[in-house]
């Protein structure tokens, strides 16, 4: 078995989260900043003061609090409020959220390594971390009898993460070939097109050069056209989808919130019925 250098050493003791809490892009970078003397030892939040130690026993270096600790918890989408943006599934660094763009989306909860990435791209609000006890995630892990549980969610957290990275990069190849490919239809044909005009020797029009180029900056015309109306009309979607968002927040916290949560739904609930029957009464 092949010597590992120390960067993969202290990688082996990280609990391959990728949460980038120790701000770093994921745990293995963190490592090798660790390995090279570029990073304090206590950086890891879901490691916590064990992995510090770990850390720190390794590097010889006197043990420190932790940084920050971050608590177990598992991401959750509100189903009811999800517009199938994709956004979340693009950030999940282990493929932990299943759903396809204009569809509902769901967390892989066994999957799940509670790294977070996943809420802040969410356009409407609608991921949520929600605590677990459990000693270490992912919850499916690949542990077998007589193995560290530790070790066992860690390793198999990495392979998830090395999956996705795979995926992720022969996607982008496929796509890089897909586009390729369609560039040399497009050159092809225009060869073919342009040796059928020579071959056609067509004699030299003014009026058809003048009436190309009209047609040319009426094509362009209505491309920058199309192209304002489509990001208008994704605009006004998302804003549509974060308004009945936080109309059905408001609903929720109207039946269950607590007693503060429950008056200003009544109060935003009020003004939605009031600004809905302005706009009724304007287009009346």
């Amino acid at each position: 078995m092949p010597t590992m250098s120390l960067a993969q050493r202290l990688d082996h003791l990280l609990p391959q989260t990728q949460c980038r809490e120790c701000g770093y892009q994921g745990c293995l970078p963190y490592a090798q900043a660790l390995a090279e003397g570029e990073a304090e030892i206590n950086l890891c939040a879901p490691g916590g003061e064990a992995v510090m130690l770990d850390i720190a026993g390794l590097l010889g270096r006197s043990p420190r609090q932790p940084a920050k600790i971050q608590e177990k918890a598992l991401a959750w989408i509100d189903e009811t409020a999800c517009i199938g943006c994709t956004a979340c599934i693009r950030a999940c660094p282990v493929d932990a959220i299943m759903g396809a763009s204009k569809q509902m989306h769901t967390v892989i909860r066994n999957e799940c390594t509670g790294c977070g990435l996943c809420v802040a791209p969410c356009p409407v609000d609608c991921i949520h971390m929600q605590p677990v006890e459990a000693g270490f995630l992912p919850l499916a892990n690949a542990g077998e009898h007589g193995v560290n549980p530790r070790q066992a969610a860690a390793e198999y957290a990495r392979a998830r993460f090395n999956w996705h990275e795979k995926r992720t990069a022969r996607d982008l190849q496929e796509k890089k070939a897909r586009l390729a490919e369609r560039e040399a239809a497009v050159k092809a044909k225009a060869a073919e097109q342009t040796a059928a005009a020579r071959t056609a020797a067509p004699s030299f029009s003014p009026a058809d050069l003048i009436a190309q180029a009209m047609a040319r900056a009426q094509a362009q015309q209505t491309q920058r056209v199309v192209s304002a109306n489509r990001e208008a009309y994704q605009a006004k979607q998302l804003k549509e989808a974060k308004e009945r968002a936080a109309y059905r927040r408001a609903q929720r916290d109207l039946q269950y919130g607590t007693a503060e949560e429950k008056a200003a739904a009544l109060a935003f609930l009020r003004q939605y019925k009031a600004e809905q029957e302005a706009k009724a009464a304007k287009r009346d």
